[in-house]
């Protein structure tokens, strides 16, 4: 199989079977529209294919609550399969991808930076030393994408997003967007709706070029995001 379940049906029809082995793919939305909770779901997914998630979980949101509600009773030995790290700072999280290498084996095949950007937002300051972060964010992204392609491996980001003027009024961005948008292969905007609990997942690229829906529908559950369908008017 060439892509990874998301666990949620929908969200896999619209990938063409969920996210692509081989490649990077972004998640980017703003606060508490299912980043983490997708991230979440695609661990639980890669440990019933036997797999180990290597787990870099920036923004501190890792829950071990939320993961045994998406588990349920049925995968008691998904926690064994992931492999978590916390780091403390932008340089740590550098330090922590260049070195994940180090941490593979046959049985990795998933690996996710939950949020790349949020270390890197909170270390931004004058010109000069964003220059260097940027960079380095740029670095790392290119290092993801190399061990997708050399081992095969899902590799799955998320993103914060921020507020940006323009001619057309406030737009809704990720966080370095022109850094983030270069790498990956598929990249998924999560939206809130007007009700709180229902999320509009939308793809702005995908890897294939046959996609003729790039919209779901998602509500968020104790158990995780599951289908929803938006009744006609």
């Amino acid at each position: 199989m060439s892509t990874l379940s998301t666990l949620t049906p929908s969200l896999d029809r619209l990938l063409i079977g969920g996210f692509p082995k081989g490649y990077l793919s972004l998640i980017y939305g703003e606060a508490s529209t299912g980043k983490t909770t997708i991230s979440l779901q695609c661990a639980v997914s890669a440990s019933k294919r036997n797999w180990k998630t290597l787990y870099i979980d920036a923004d501190q949101s890792f829950s071990h609550k939320r993961l045994i509600q998406i588990i349920g009773s049925s995968q008691d030995d998904v926690l064994e399969n992931i492999l978590i790290f916390i780091p403390q700072s932008f340089l740590e999280q550098s330090r922590i991808v260049e070195n994940l290498e180090n941490y593979l084996t046959k049985r990795v095949g998933l690996i996710v930076v939950d949020t790349v950007t949020s270390l890197y937002r909170a270390s931004l300051g004058n010109a000069q030393g964003n220059f260097s972060l940027n960079r380095e964010l740029n670095r790392q992204l290119a290092y993801l994408v190399e061990l997708a392609s050399k081992y095969d491996l899902v590799v799955l980001i998320t993103s914060q997003v921020r507020s940006r003027v323009d001619d057309i009024g406030f737009r809704i961005e990720p966080v370095a967007r022109r850094t983030l948008f270069h790498w990956p292969k598929t990249i998924l905007n999560l939206r809130s709706t007007a009700e709180h609990k229902i999320k509009e997942a939308r793809l702005d690229t995908f890897q294939s070029q046959d996609v003729t829906k790039n919209r779901c529908y998602l509500k968020m559950m104790e158990e995780g995001l599951t289908d929803f369908q938006i009744s006609p008017i």
